[in-house]
């Protein structure tokens, strides 16, 4: 008889926590708070969950044309041997060179990277038939090591200099795989600002254009983005043969980087009335 008691005692207690935990559960406020007593300006921020009836969205673009002040260049050196460690002690050997050639050009070593380094093995293909058909047959003949260089030239006058002076490295192991102006990343940054802007009210005046048209007003931005696009100018530059009669003096290589248009579009969506 006291076990029962106890039994219903402790159930009881149970149940009565239960109730209470309920109620405290159902007074406690999960919503998100926003706390806009620091905001000087009105937050594009809606507080209901119900996004505008009526949106407005509109783009603006704006361009210009300018002088690139960056050239990127691409030295791939290339050295094969039937032993792999030869092939590359080569290969370090002509690069030495290459590089100690651009720093007397005036390249730092911030401005010479390394963006590649491989040793591949090289085959050679035999074809061979017999009773029963024909098949090719591999095998090993050496090892080609390549050591590729991205140069960043910012004295643009110098970039013809640079080409010839690390093209006449070696026969068939120093080439010239691309020549690429754009601009550098400060440049970049300064005018991609002032085409936002500019952007952004081409946008806005003409969501207020559409607005008085219609007789309707323009309310908050709801929505927005952004795009800038960089063109680079490029040019291939052929592995030049050096190995010509020495009568025939290679001619300078003239560079000439012309213009880069950089554009940028914005979008906006303004909340219409």
């Amino acid at each position: 008889m006291k076990e029962e008691k106890t039994f219903i005692g402790a159930a009881f207690l149970i149940a009565l926590a239960m109730v209470v935990g309920a109620y405290l559960l159902s007074t406690v406020d999960y919503a998100p708070k926003l706390n806009v007593s620091d905001i000087t300006s009105t937050p594009n921020v809606y507080v209901s969950s119900n996004p505008p009836e009526h949106v407005l969205t509109v783009s603006g673009v704006a361009t210009e044309r300018v002088n690139p002040d960056l050239l990127n260049i691409q030295v791939r050196i290339e050295t094969q041997d039937e032993n792999a460690k030869q092939s590359q002690e080569d290969n370090a050997e002509v690069s030495a060179q290459v590089m100690q050639k651009l720093k007397d050009l005036g390249l730092t070593e911030d401005e010479i990277k390394t963006v590649s380094y491989r040793v591949d093995v090289v085959r050679e293909s035999e074809k061979v038939c017999d009773t029963f058909g024909c098949e090719y047959k591999y095998k090993i003949v050496g090892y080609k090591t390549t050591h590729s260089l991205n140069l960043r030239v910012t004295d643009l006058d110098n970039g013809g200099e640079i080409i010839d002076g690390v093209s006449s490295f070696g026969e068939n192991e120093v080439f010239i795989d691309y020549v690429s102006f754009t601009l550098q990343e400060e440049t970049r940054m300064d005018i991609q600002k002032e085409l936002l802007k500019e952007a952004g009210q081409e946008a806005r005046e003409k969501a207020q254009a559409i607005a008085e048209g219609v007789g309707g007003s323009l309310g908050k931005v709801v929505q927005a983005s952004e795009s800038v696009y960089y063109p680079t100018r490029s040019y291939y530059e052929p592995a030049y043969d050096y190995a010509m009669a020495e009568s025939a003096a290679p001619v300078p290589t003239s560079l000439s980087s012309g213009e880069i248009e950089v554009s940028a579009t914005v979008s906006v969506g303004y909340e219409f009335n």
